[in-house]
């Protein structure tokens, strides 16, 4: 792609006067001169918005030359760069007893509509949330994209002199807008694959490769959000034993490797790899970056994952496209996605699939009902549904997922408390179990739930969970198998078995206390399925019903109004269920991990979505998998569209809130997989001396 490389700098090399010049205009912009015609109330909160946007811009530009400083010296201090930090976030505090906070600030859709009216507070919070992006823009030099931006800026506050609030100016504004977001789609999408999926998009990887990993200020070049949990995962890296990380980054490539060969494919007909690391574990990155090296894949290093400043701003504006989405919006939008993936299909059909590295131990954040926050229309989410699946049509066609894997695994966060050394080497621990032993004692428990028709979980008193999973009949049981035998390939650690169940005939309801799901909590979670489909849904994040209801429809459902069951699984990871109650961290674990301690449900596609025509076996037996598809994926011969959800939602029942996990065979005899919390399959039995550990330690508990 180097003909694309050189289109973005001559690009930016044309652009970047201009941005410079416009940047001088913005800093001469003074809020004396907005004035609205007879409305002193809206004069003075349009000075106080340009005057925001105006040190949010120059703020932002004023990182400039550290970002593209390159490594041979040390331009600005870490206090430098701390202090810089806190002024451009300061606007989004969610402390309220700060001088600045996010309760006042022209993000936060309801201040916003307070000050400046419902219909040009929306479209002008809207602007205000694309400016948070500048460090971004800066970092992949879109100098063009800041320009169009501060351009829309000086042409608004051109229009806020003479500004009454009628209808016809309103309009105005809002084209004024819409026009930025539609300007140079085309060409913006094409830089979006170029940059996540393109090697001379070298900006993060050299940051890993080459940044004195010893100074902290290197953290300050992703210009997101570097919080103390960051650098003190970063000074805890550096602390590391270096033969452990080498160990364990060579780990994480063979597990890669791994999940290539027990899916029958080969990653040397591929050539890049995306690499996905949180800010602060570089130097375990420079380690897969080589590894990865070793077996002849390049890495393409993407942004790197850093928790936000404030979910509750993610939040509220999670919805704020709908300001302008609909059919025109979404045919360019289309259009646009349609002309990059082809320009870019050589290098996307070279794409390996990802290496991902996520974090855990986050305070679970529960959303505060915010009556202004952006929504999404029935209409709306109905072209959101069609869109969604046109552009993943559209980008499977080049991107082959039946040829490429993952390899995904969690570590903890410093946030995670006073016990995180400890935690990160039982981490350690659970993420390098033996996977061969785990799967000998997992085909036990396949081999008796393959003699089912269906699986009857129920939890126990206090648990309204009361579910019947329908399975896929065994035409030839000696070749074939409706389970997966999932060890730490793709999905790391070990320890489950899965199927995709049938959607006729998988009734009942499933319910659970806590579940952190998509960084959301959901409280007292239950879902009603009948004929595989969610038929009701309840939680109890708010007081009134009709609040809860909502939350899971926008949080779990949306743009669907209904998902089918994807999976059905059984975790066999006893250990990780030990260590989550021994450091009482089991409401801070990922779904990584939790899916492993206990039966879990996933809501939308299967675990063979969009591979269901290829041929799956069983590595451990050799037995064909039967169970790939359902009835809603089955759709994809007749109505493509209509055949995935493009989500898929994995929902675990801890084994403490289980009694019992029943295979139910065709004549009504059944075999227990699962009976008061334990594993009752012969040969199993080594399973449940982690659980029975963790019942004493909380027996001894009680009697303290």
């Amino acid at each position: 792609m180097a003909d694309l490389k050189a289109e973005l700098e001559k690009w930016t090399k044309a652009v970047k006067p201009a941005w410079k010049k416009s940047l001088r205009e913005i800093e001469a912009l003074r809020s004396e001169q907005i004035k609205s015609k007879g409305n002193e109330k809206l004069t003075s909160a349009l000075r106080d918005y340009f005057t925001d946007l105006k040190k949010l811009i120059l703020l932002a530009a004023s990182l400039e030359p550290f970002i593209h400083s390159g490594f041979k010296q040390k331009q600005l201090s870490l206090q430098q760069l701390k202090k810089w930090q806190n002024a451009f976030f300061a606007d989004l505090n969610p402390d309220k007893e700060a001088k600045q906070n996010y309760a006042h600030c022209f993000g936060n859709p309801q201040y916003a509509q307070q000050r400046l009216g419902t219909e040009l507070g929306n479209w002008l919070c809207l602007l205000y949330g694309s400016c948070r992006n500048y460090p971004a823009l800066l970092i992949q030099q879109r100098y063009n994209d800041l320009l169009n931006l501060n351009t829309l800026i000086l042409n608004l506050a051109a229009l806020a002199e003479d500004f009454s609030g009628s209808a016809q100016q309103l309009k105005k504004w809002q084209q004024f807008i819409r026009n930025h977001i539609v300007r140079d789609l085309d060409k913006n999408q094409l830089f979006n694959f170029y940059w996540r999926y393109s090697p001379e998009a070298d900006y993060y990887k050299n940051i890993v490769l080459k940044a004195d990993l010893t100074d902290l200020t290197y953290l300050f070049r992703y210009g997101v959000y570097i919080n103390d949990h960051v650098l003190k995962l970063a000074k805890f890296m550096q602390e590391y034993p270096e033969q452990e990380l080498k160990r364990l980054a060579h780990f994480i490539v063979q597990a890669y490797e791994d999940g290539f060969t027990r899916g029958n494919r080969s990653y040397k007909i591929k050539k890049y790899t995306n690499l996905i690391i949180p800010a602060g574990m570089e130097r375990l990155g420079r380690l897969l970056i080589k590894e990865l090296d070793k077996i002849g894949l390049e890495p393409v290093v993407a942004p790197p994952f850093t928790q936000s400043f404030n979910k509750q701003f993610d939040y509220d504006r999670r919805f704020a496209f709908g300001l302008y989405y609909d059919d025109k919006f979404t045919s360019i939008q289309t259009e646009a996605y349609g002309k990059a993936c082809e320009k870019m299909h050589d290098l996307l059909d070279l794409q390996a699939g990802p290496v991902y590295i996520e974090l855990f131990g986050e305070t679970p954040f529960s959303p505060k009902d915010n009556p202004a926050a952006f929504q999404l229309s029935q209409e709306q989410r109905r072209l959101l549904q069609e869109t969604s699946s046109v552009l993943n049509q559209i980008f499977s066609r080049h991107y082959k997922r039946e040829t490429t894997s993952f390899c995904i695994i969690a570590f903890p966060s410093p946030e995670i408390g006073r016990n995180f050394r400890r935690i990160f080497a039982d981490t350690v621990r659970i993420n390098t179990l033996d996977s061969l032993h785990y799967a000998a004692l997992q085909q036990k428990i396949i081999d008796v739930l393959d003699t089912a028709e269906y699986v009857h979980v129920k939890g126990v008193k206090g648990n309204q969970t009361d579910i019947m999973v329908k399975l896929h009949p065994l035409k030839n049981p000696e070749k074939e198998t409706n389970f997966e035998n999932c060890v730490a390939d793709v999905n790391i650690p070990v320890g489950e078995v899965f199927t995709s169940p049938l959607l006729k005939g998988t009734n009942g309801t499933l319910h659970v206390k806590e579940v952190y799901l998509g960084n959301l909590l959901f409280k007292n979670l239950k879902i009603v399925f009948k004929d595989g489909m969610i038929a009701d849904y309840d939680c109890s994040n708010f007081k009134a019903k009709d609040k809860n209801r909502k939350f899971v429809e926008e949080n779990l459902l949306l743009p669907h109004k209904t998902l089918p069951i994807g999976e059905f699984a059984i975790g066999t990871n006893t250990t990780a269920y030990q260590v989550a109650h021994k450091y009482g961290i089991l409401g801070l674990l990922p779904i990584l991990i939790i899916e492993k301690m206990g039966p879990h449900f996933a809501v939308g596609d299967t675990c063979y979505s969009r591979e269901e025509d290829i041929d799956h076996f069983n590595f451990y037996n050799g037995k064909k998998l039967i169970a790939v598809d359902n009835e809603k994926s089955a759709l994809r011969k007749k109505d493509p569209l209509q055949a995935y959800t493009l989500t898929h939602t994995d929902i675990t029942l801890p084994y403490e809130m289980l009694q019992s996990i029943s295979a139910v065979r065709k004549d009504g005899s059944a075999a227990d997989i699962i009976r008061n919390g334990l594993f009752v399959v012969p040969g199993t039995e080594e399973l449940n001396e982690p659980i029975l550990q963790v019942r004493k330690m909380t027996k001894a508990t009680e009697k303290k």
